[in-house]
């Protein structure tokens, strides 16, 4: 597995972006802000086929400069706060799946949300959004192979990349993926070679692997993605892997 430390600076509008002080989860269990990634860093992640914590190095930073930003103000039930610009995703207890929280984040107010405890996973509860204009920068880290990472203690998945998750069932008992469940979608749909995938949308091979590409064949099968957001995604992040 290789570690990618590309951090990319666009200039379209942030599509997946937490404001600058917000603080990342590393591997050792300190917390870093965002602004200060480098991308050689390696974070702590939830892996959905263990149902434990683990590790991965950042495949990528999305990044925007410092600008006047529409801020999405998350307040959880223990005090927990986490500030987005656009969307972001975090793992919505009620609903056994990761939601993006964006300026319609309200409608899920009263729902439960998984956050690192001194034990495990804990729960808490999004009671307050208030969507403020605020002068900071915008970045979203990305990890290898998981793609997810801990911000400011929640378990949440970046923006802009619908449809590379959610694409399994997740067992609520153990939050790992329910093993029947992904072998019967995997029976059903298939698994996408290199191959096969490259040649219906062509894709560099290490972003095919740093994403989990196998599964999009159950994600398409399902509807969870389609062929053409694939190309978009691939277009997005190809540069990465030249």
């Amino acid at each position: 597995m290789s570690a990618y430390s590309n951090v990319i600076d666009t200039t379209n509008p942030p599509s997946s972006c937490l404001a600058s002080g917000s603080l990342i989860t590393l591997a050792d269990g300190s917390q870093k802000a965002v602004e200060l990634l480098t991308g050689d860093e390696t974070l702590l992640v939830w892996n959905m086929y263990t149902g434990t914590f683990d590790t991965a190095p950042i495949l990528c930073i999305d990044s925007d400069p410092l600008n006047t930003y529409e801020v999405i103000k998350l307040s959880f039930s223990d005090g927990t706060t986490a500030d987005v610009i656009s969307e972001h995703g975090f793992f919505d207890v009620d609903l056994n799946e990761y939601v993006y929280l964006d300026k319609h984040a309200a409608q899920y107010i009263g729902h439960s949300f998984l956050k690192q405890g001194a034990d495990g996973m804990v729960q808490v509860t999004l009671e307050d959004v208030t969507i403020t204009r605020e002068s900071t920068a915008a970045y979203s880290p990305v990890t290898y192979g998981h793609l997810c990472y801990f911000v400011n203690g929640m378990l949440s998945m970046p923006g802009g990349i619908d449809g590379l998750f959610n694409i399994f069932e997740v067992d609520p008992d153990t939050m790992a993926y329910d093993a029947e469940a992904m072998a019967a979608d995997i029976e059903n749909y298939g698994l996408y070679t290199y191959e096969e995938l490259n040649a219906l949308v062509p894709v560099p091979e290490e972003m095919f692997e740093a994403v989990n590409g196998q599964y999009l064949k159950v994600a398409v099968g399902k509807g969870v993605i389609t062929l053409e957001r694939i190309g978009e995604l691939v277009e997005r992040y190809s540069d990465l892997f030249e």
